[in-house]
């Protein structure tokens, strides 16, 4: 009697070696992304476990399907957002100038997201989408996050300067003799806004302006976020004579908020936003604000990870694209003693 060959499934070989099926596969193929220790464990284990792949584990992540995903974080409003429909923009241009399919991923928390389809990932963003980034990386799927610069994680990122755009408009507002500067921050529970409230504390400092306790107000880069904070600030008897909002929707509520407290703009306060957004030239006052190439971010995450895929970039790849200080008619110089 001749005695049966158990046969090992690509499964039992991602289970013994402590990886996903994806890794699996991409060892087979030859996937250059594959992390070395990933790939010696899944080598080992298909030694020792015999294992021969079939055709279909094979053609998993053969690069055939010519498919990448991009993840957006769910948020109010995410369709009316400036800032996804610019990236959405530029990964457009870079997939139909590539050939390459896109699958959209709306998704905040824990959701589950099945990477077989893919050959890399996109990521507009990190924040809600954690999980979904650890798993990425610990599948080797290629992955590039937009609008985050990380420098502890071995993935590709392309964002703004935001640290280095907040200093200029500081500087810019210095150079203009105001030294009542305050700011409204973006949701500090994010690296954009923490950037920017940085950007502004070093070139507070450099320049030895104080930051009085009530020179921080927090928003999230809602207009709605913006009012009290734009109110507190302009009831304040120390009143600021400059505003940096960290986002134009801020910006205009500001000095919305000024005429409805009859205040003048920029007679009596100057006022600076952060993304030039259709609104900042049609804002009551045409808005003085920091413009970044977002559709640029878009189509260079696009290339990047195409590159990625392919075995021509081998390594991760770190970008900080840099920024316009756009001036219109917002801010003004002033002459108040020092």
């Amino acid at each position: 009697m001749i005695a049966r060959v158990r046969k090992v499934g690509i499964e039992e070989v991602a289970r013994e070696a402590g990886v996903s099926t994806t890794t699996v596969s991409r060892v087979i193929n030859q996937v250059p992304t594959v992390s070395d220790d990933n790939r010696r464990r899944v080598l080992e284990t298909i030694k020792r476990l015999k294992y021969h792949p079939n055709p279909s584990a094979q053609s998993l992540a053969s690069g055939r399907n010519n498919t990448i995903g991009i993840i957006l974080p769910r948020f109010a409003d995410m369709f009316r957002s400036y800032y996804i429909s610019e990236l959405l923009k530029g990964v457009g241009t870079g997939v139909e100038r590539l050939g390459l399919n896109l699958l959209l991923h709306i998704t905040r928390g824990k959701a589950t997201i099945d990477y077989s389809a893919m050959e890399g990932l996109l990521f507009a963003d990190i924040e809600g989408n954690e999980d979904q980034l650890d798993a990425a990386i610990e599948q080797d799927i290629p992955s590039v996050v937009m609008n985050n610069y990380i420098k502890e994680l071995p993935v590709s990122c392309i964002a703004i300067d935001n640290r280095l755009a907040a200093e200029r408009v500081v500087a810019y507002l210095a150079e203009l003799g105001h030294r009542e500067i305050a700011t409204i921050t973006g949701h500090l529970k994010t690296p954009t806004g923490l950037d920017r409230l940085d950007g502004y504390l070093k070139a507070m400092k450099e320049r030895k302006l104080e930051v009085k306790p009530h020179f921080v107000q927090r928003g999230d880069y809602t207009a709605q976020s913006a009012k009290e904070p734009a109110r507190r600030l302009l009831t304040h008897p120390e009143r600021p004579t400059a505003v940096f909002a960290a986002s134009d929707e801020m910006a205009v509520t500001t000095i919305e908020m000024a005429w409805e407290l009859g205040l003048r703009v920029p007679e009596d306060l100057s006022v600076v936003g952060f993304d030039d957004s259709p609104m900042a030239a049609f804002a009551r006052v045409p808005l003085t604000t920091v413009w970044q190439p977002l559709s640029q971010v878009g189509e260079l995450a696009v290339d990047v990870l195409s590159k990625l895929i392919s075995g021509k970039q081998r390594h991760s790849v770190k970008t900080l694209l840099a920024t316009k200080l756009i001036e219109r008619q917002s801010c003004r110089q002033t002459w108040l003693e020092h």
